[in-house]
C-alpha cells in the first residue's frame, strides 16, 4: 500500500477539525516522503496547509460551511507537539477574558518552547520565548488575569474592568488557586486581584 493511501486511511480514523503535523505520520514513512504525501493530499482537498509542517483536517458545518481552527486550538496543538508551556498575553489575553471584544489579528503566546511566528491567513500567531518565572502560575485563569491586567496597564484599569474580572473570579470558584498564583504577579496586580477576592468573600459572608 502506498504511503499516500496509508495516510488517507489514518485520516479516516481521525476527527475532522484536528491539527496535524508531519511528525504524526512518521510511523508510515520518512519525513520527506510524508511531507510530499501531505502536499498531495492538500492538493486533493483532503487537508488544508496552515503553515510549514502544520495541516488541518477540515471540518464542515451544514450551515456555516468550512470551520477554520481557532488560534487557541492551533497554539495548544503546537504546544502539545513541542511539549512546551504557553500562556496567552497582550490583547489576546484580554480577549479571552472578555475584557475586549476586539478580535486580535496578532495572537501572542509566551512559551518555554521555541520562539516562532506563524501566519494563518490574515492572522499571525507569535510564540515569544520567556523566563520560567512568567510561566509559574499553575492555573490557566490565573495566567489570563495576570497577563490581561498587564496588557491593560496599571494606569488604565477602569471600574468596568474590575467588575468583569470580579464576575470571572466569582464564576470560576478558583479563588484559592488564584491567590497562590498571584505570588508570581507584579505587586500592583496582586493588590487589585486580592482586593477583588476580598470583596467576593465579604459578600459571600453577608
Amino acid at each position: 500500500m502506498s504511503v499516500l493511501k496509508q495516510i488517507e486511511n489514518i485520516l479516516k480514523k481521525r476527527k475532522p477539525g484536528e491539527i496535524l503535523f508531519i511528525l504524526d505520520f512518521l510511523e508510515v514513512s520518512d519525513y520527506d516522503t510524508v511531507r510530499k504525501s501531505l502536499q498531495r493530499l492538500t492538493e486533493k482537498g483532503l487537508l488544508i496547509r496552515l503553515s510549514k509542517g502544520i495541516y488541518y483536517y477540515p471540518k464542515n458545518d451544514k450551515l456555516l460551511g468550512l470551520i477554520y481552527p481557532s488560534a487557541e486550538q492551533i497554539g495548544n496543538a503546537i504546544a502539545k507537539r513541542d511539549k512546551a508551556r504557553i500562556i496567552p498575553t497582550g490583547v489576546y489575553a484580554m480577549y479571552r477574558l472578555g475584557l475586549t471584544t476586539q478580535v486580535p489579528m496578532n495572537v501572542v503566546y509566551l512559551t518555554d518552547g521555541s520562539a516562532r511566528k506563524i501566519q494563518i491567513g490574515k492572522q499571525t500567531i507569535v510564540f515569544k520565548k520567556t523566563s520560567p518565572k512568567n510561566l509559574s502560575a499553575k492555573n490557566q485563569l490565573s495566567n489570563l488575569i495576570i497577563q490581561g491586567l498587564r496588557a491593560i496597564g496599571k494606569e488604565n484599569i477602569t471600574q468596568s474592568h474590575i467588575l468583569k474580572i470580579k464576575k470571572i473570579i466569582f464564576d470560576s470558584k478558583e479563588m484559592n488557586d488564584l491567590r497562590n498564583d498571584l505570588l508570581h504577579a507584579p505587586v500592583w496586580i496582586q493588590k487589585i486581584v486580592l482586593e477583588i477576592i476580598k470583596e467576593i468573600e465579604n459578600e459571600q459572608l453577608a
